[in-house]
């Protein structure tokens, strides 16, 4: 009996080691640096998996930019962000779907979120984000960012789908 107890508990540890591995491996970073100001931001990367769940979305559904833990950024400068200041530091990010064609993406002061419930409120700054059809197709989920000379650009592309934004670093 103990011997079936301890054959059963390595095939479930064989089955799930790789599968812890594979959900550690699809977290991923974006950086930009602007004026000494170091920006990054770390995300779960989902596979498209045939759905697209851009498209899908309905007006008013807000989404935490990835999978596992939510999306954080992290700036060691202040940040203007639709006109607010954000001061430097670690937020999670989230998308808010407004329209047909519109975004935004809403920073949030509580780090160390896992999943589900979305934070629909208690935002410190939001920002619209522009939607737009890509020509290639994104296989996984990819956050990029882009320094110019104050500011830095935001690029979200998964599918055919593009999210997009800027914000100031101050």
């Amino acid at each position: 009996m103990i011997l079936r107890k301890l054959a059963l508990c390595l095939v479930v540890m064989s089955l799930a080691i790789p599968a812890l591995a594979q959900m550690r491996g699809a977290r991923e970073t974006a950086t930009a640096t602007v004026n000494g100001k170091t920006i990054t931001i770390n995300y779960g990367s989902p596979s498209w998996g045939g759905q697209d769940r851009l498209a899908a979305a309905t007006t008013g559904m807000v989404w935490r930019l990835g999978m596992n833990n939510a999306t954080e950024i992290e700036t060691t400068g202040d940040l203007k962000v639709g006109g607010t200041v954000v001061k430097a530091g670690k937020y999670t990010l989230w998308a808010k779907k407004t329209g047909d064609n519109s975004w935004i993406l809403a920073f949030h002061p509580k780090t160390g979120i896992w999943g589900e419930p979305a934070m629909t409120e208690g935002y410190v700054a939001q920002m619209p984000l522009k939607m737009e059809t890509a020509k290639e197709h994104a296989e996984k989920l990819v956050i990029s960012l882009a320094a110019a000379k104050n500011t830095v650009g935001i690029k979200i592309h998964w599918g055919k789908a593009i999210l997009s934004g800027a914000f100031e670093v101050v």
